[in-house]
């Protein structure tokens, strides 16, 4: 599964028309697709055709309300395609959490815990680099960043990527970025010289695929349906489409190590030949041991070995069925982190989950 944000801090570049119509050119394509809105403007929403009066849950509730998961709040668009809705409620997320710790997680250790059955999920971040979009960013592996012909895009992109160079050295956490370049309209010299300039600065990362400037754009997301069903012959279907197979093909190439990381960390314990996989990331650790149905629960438990980068692991040979388990973390005891899957103990707390085959 590869988790995808939309995001730049310059509004009016096309964010929104890119999330909401690539999630129904991948769903065209086979996909199972979930877009998360993560902007309290709710345009994701409203182009689906969907008004706050329609759920009375959304992504909101993933940041504020710990029982509620995606598969709680999402929305069926078409088939293929879920919908996590936002509204204005969703602006007042910040203020909420302004001295909750770890507050930059939420929607990541959210994710972690619902069932996420879908090839890609995509995050629509406000325009800004504000709390909900670090959320998505530390939530996700890719990032697409969409400019449009302007000179003060060609500054935010710069500034993004800065961003997202300071998420990998402050947290230790890589973002693949994918540049698009968007709403573009070929005909004024002004425009495709900016684009050649898109070129030469960010060519590394700059996506092949151009989105065109087209009325069909928004007429669409007017009529509340992606432009792939408002249109399906218009250029601006075809670009979608042919982004979304872009976005697929480039699959192939995501090898790079934390990328790797984050999808051990979205499954949790491994199955390996040799047993299951016990791992977690506790760099300040002194000790990790691991304790659960398969060891009567004791404290002692099963050490785990400290690894590179404050890594630590074991393998254990398990029986197959579903075995409950918790990690003793310096003695406190706690679910897996990397792990969504997980049940309701006797204690008021949650034991982890893992079913050997």
């Amino acid at each position: 599964m590869r988790i995808i944000a939309l995001a730049n801090q310059k509004g009016g570049c096309g964010k929104t028309t890119v999330a909401t119509n690539l999630a129904a050119a991948l769903a065209q394509l086979g996909k199972r697709v979930l877009l998360i809105d993560n902007d309290p403007q709710g345009h994701a929403t409203l182009a689906f055709g969907f008004g706050e009066r329609d759920f009375s849950l959304s992504t909101y509730d993933l940041y504020l309300t710990t029982d509620i998961l995606v598969e709680d709040a999402f929305l069926e668009v078409a088939g293929g395609l879920h919908l996590v809705p936002a509204g204005i409620e969703l602006s007042a997320v910040e203020q909420a959490l302004a001295r909750e710790p770890e507050k930059e997680q939420r929607l990541r250790k959210t994710l972690r815990r619902s069932a996420l059955p879908y090839d890609i999920v995509l995050i629509d971040c406000p325009p800004s680099v504000g709390l909900l979009t670090f959320n998505a960013l530390l939530a996700c592996g890719e990032v697409v960043v969409p400019v449009d012909a302007s000179t003060q895009s060609l500054q935010a992109v710069r500034k993004f990527r800065e961003t997202l160079a300071v998420l990998r050295e402050k947290r230790g956490h890589d973002v693949l970025p994918h540049v698009l370049l968007s709403n573009f309209d070929p005909r004024p010299r002004f425009a495709r010289g900016l684009s050649g300039e898109l070129g030469e600065q960010h060519g590394d990362v700059l996506l092949e695929t151009i989105v065109h400037h087209t009325v069909r754009l928004k007429e669409a997301a007017a009529a509340g349906v992606p432009v792939a069903l408002f249109d399906p012959g218009s250029r601006g279907s075809l670009d979608f489409r042919l982004l979304a197979e872009e976005l697929v093909a480039r699959q192939v190439t995501l090898g790079v190590p934390d990328l790797d990381r984050w999808a051990e960390l979205l499954h949790g314990p491994q199955i390996t030949p040799e047993g299951v996989c016990f791992a977690g990331r506790f760099p300040r650790a002194a000790s990790v041991r691991v304790t659960g149905s398969f060891s009567g629960w004791s404290a002692e438990g099963v050490p785990l070995h400290p690894g590179p980068d404050g890594r630590w692991e074991t393998t254990l040979p398990l029986s197959p069925g579903r075995h409950e388990y918790r990690f003793v973390v310096d003695g406190q005891w706690q679910t897996d982190p990397e792990n969504p899957e997980s049940i309701a103990n006797e204690f008021g707390g949650r034991n982890s989950l893992v079913t050997v085959p």
